[in-house]
């Protein structure tokens, strides 16, 4: 775990006058209409709350909300209540610019330390602590004090920095603290100098290449100068939530950290892969990934019942569970068969279903029992006798690519 720790005077000073991310000045900008936070509940309630109707009137809290965010959240959802906090006065000020712009109404803010969000003597339904928690001196402090101010049912949503994805930028950071760089304009070009004659087989390349926060100048302080900087792995993630004394619900997006959608499913490497415990394998395949710049994903309560976001496909009772699409299918007749669909969650691959998921995926209508979803579907004859095993693997690997939910029966 790589940690670089100072203070918050430090970090509050660099949003300051590095305001961050780069302001939006139009939240209502035809380009923007279809962009949400990647943890958005409207998007990913059932993550959250598979036992729960979907409902749109959460509390909400945005911990270092930044520029955006909060501004953001309220905008897409106007029946929520949103508060969002920061330590920059910078931030806040443009993000009250968008509360003002567009009649957020459902909007406060506030300059405030994410630690001290009891003040608020508020509790909320959804906290979101996405590219925070990693910048404070103490991360577990910080994600404990979120969960003094979270309900009993309710789900923070996480993004810390992922340790192997972002080496090259801790290779640089170091490289930079050599040269006693701080965040001044001409640190900032150094910086901007040192990018234009790496080598072109220097290992942060492939990092500079698909982060959008490399592309401006906030984003490049933010990501080679900050002072306060923590790293996780899969593991570093389950012991800082344990540490806050939280459970660990999931992921964001299953696909990255289940070897369904990247291994090959007949080899004995993804049978070896699967047969491990959940933490292994999120471990084996994010050390087999090597690009995970960043780790996605929501914690509770220990109060909370596991049976209410738990999804288990040990025993029958999966069932029961109720499948909700969240791709689309692309192609009928892959592969030159027609009895064989393919599905897409964009920006994820394509995957080609085999004849019986193909088959048990075109009955999935958001209402209909796995267990219907079997009965209803046209199987050969022999496919019967086997409904547990044949219906646990296809919508496991369903769930595993992350594209489908399922809903937990009240």
């Amino acid at each position: 775990m790589a940690v670089f720790a100072t203070n918050h005077e430090g970090v509050a000073k660099q949003y300051n006058t590095w305001v961050y991310p780069k302001p939006i000045m139009d939240l209502g900008a035809p380009e923007l209409r279809s962009i949400r936070d990647g943890g958005d509940p409207e998007a990913n309630f059932y993550t959250y709350w598979p036992n729960q109707s979907y409902r749109d009137n959460l509390d909400i809290l945005i911990a270092g909300c930044g520029s955006n965010a909060a501004a953001r959240y309220a905008f897409h959802h106007p029946n929520a209540k949103v508060v969002g906090i920061d330590i920059s006065p910078a931030s806040l000020a443009h993000a009250a610019y968008l509360k003002n712009k567009h009649g957020l109404d459902n909007l406060t803010l506030y300059n405030l330390r994410l630690e001290e969000a009891h003040t608020l003597e508020q509790n909320f339904d959804f906290i979101e602590a996405s590219g925070v928690l990693h910048h404070l001196p103490d991360p577990v402090l910080g994600l404990r004090a979120l969960g003094r101010v979270l309900r009993r049912e309710g789900t923070i949503a996480i993004m810390v920095y992922g340790q192997y994805g972002r080496t090259g930028v801790y290779m640089l950071q170091n490289m930079f603290r050599l040269l006693a760089l701080d965040q001044s304009e001409g640190d900032l070009n150094i910086v901007k100098e040192t990018l234009a004659i790496l080598p072109k087989h220097h290992v942060v390349r492939e990092y500079l290449n698909r982060a959008r926060d490399t592309k401006y100048d906030a984003g490049l302080v933010d990501t080679f100068l900050h002072a306060q900087d923590t790293a996780y792995t899969v593991a570093g993630c389950l012991e800082l939530v344990a540490r806050a004394n939280l459970n660990f619900m999931g992921w964001w997006d299953n696909l990255l950290y289940y070897p369904e959608g990247q291994l090959n499913l007949k080899t004995r490497l993804y049978r070896d892969v699967t047969a491990l415990p959940d933490a292994l394998v999120w471990q084996f395949m994010e050390l087999f990934n090597g690009t995970l710049g960043q780790h996605c994903f929501c914690a509770c309560h220990l109060e909370r019942a596991q049976r209410s976001y738990k999804i288990e496909f040990n025993g029958n009772d999966f069932l029961d569970y109720v499948p909700v699409l969240r791709c689309e299918q692309v192609l009928s007749g892959g592969e030159g068969r027609e009895d064989l669909i393919a599905v897409q969650r964009k920006p994820w691959p394509q995957y080609v279903l085999d004849a019986t998921t193909s088959a048990l995926y075109r009955e999935i209508d958001g209402l209909t029992s796995i267990r219907g979803c079997f009965d209803r579907a046209r199987l050969a004859p022999e496919c019967r006798q086997n409904r547990e095993s044949i219906c646990r693997a296809a919508f496991r690997y369903l769930w595993r690519l992350g594209y489908i939910f399922l809903r937990i029966p009240a």
